[in-house]
């Protein structure tokens, strides 16, 4: 599951898993297999399985994830979610 966890000041990104796209990107997959998409103005969306735009293109930094659509960046703390 992908959850926004936000407050005016925070929001968490939480995946079901990361999906190494390449490049040094990863996209954030639900379970359903829908992923995460940052737009232009930070508005974060999901979108079908297997898309790979550059809108759902992330790169990890140590515990962040950053998207860079139209190259802005928006950086937001990731968890990955644990399954037992």
């Amino acid at each position: 599951m992908i959850a926004i966890g936000s407050t005016p000041l925070f929001t968490m990104i939480i995946a079901d898993r990361l999906d190494d796209v390449g490049n040094g990107e990863v996209i954030a997959v639900k379970l359903d297999g829908t992923v995460l998409s940052v737009q232009p103005d930070g508005t974060i969306e999901t979108r079908p399985a297997g898309a790979k735009g550059p809108y759902e293109r992330a790169t990890v930094i140590g515990n962040m994830v950053v998207y860079r659509p139209l190259n802005v960046g928006y950086g937001f703390p990731l968890a990955l979610k644990v399954r037992a």
